[in-house]
């Protein structure tokens, strides 16, 4: 029954202004022009880092580009795996939700995490080889730029 009144609303207008013919221009180029510095990477996505600081706390806010969407509203972990020892990060916000962009067929997610009482040596200095985002059902594995 939709097809055939698109099909009449195509014929009479002329246009197809359907969602399947939308093309998502501006989250694909949010995904193409990441800020900060790529610090993990995925098959079609990683993580991108970009440190700020606000008053006298320090925060690090992470831009995740790959295949799954995240959902959330009880926020995520981020765990930084070495050799020898593990950082954990919990996210500054709860609320979560990934932006798709159907020219690429890839999800951007942005989170930030408080920073301000942590060392983290672990990650600027690249020494973590892994790095895990863990959601409340889902996870995703990158493996470290060196």
């Amino acid at each position: 029954m939709i097809s055939i009144l698109k099909k009449i609303v195509t014929k009479l207008g002329g246009i197809d202004t359907s969602e399947k013919n939308h093309v998502d221009t501006f989250t694909e180029n949010r995904i193409l022009n990441v800020p900060g510095e790529q610090i993990a990477s995925i098959e079609n996505g990683g993580i991108w880092v970009d440190f700020q600081e606000l008053s006298d706390y320090h925060f690090m806010n992470i831009i995740v580009v790959g295949k799954k969407k995240f959902k959330t509203f009880e926020g995520c972990e981020l765990i930084f795996t070495s050799n020898n020892s593990e950082l954990k990060l919990i996210s500054d916000s709860k609320e979560i939700e990934s932006d798709f962009s159907n020219v690429s067929n890839r999800w951007i997610t942005q989170i930030a995490f408080d920073i301000t009482n942590i060392n983290i040596e672990l990650i600027v200095n690249k020494e973590a080889s892994q790095v895990g985002l863990n959601f409340k059902k889902d996870s995703e594995k990158f493996e470290i730029i060196k």
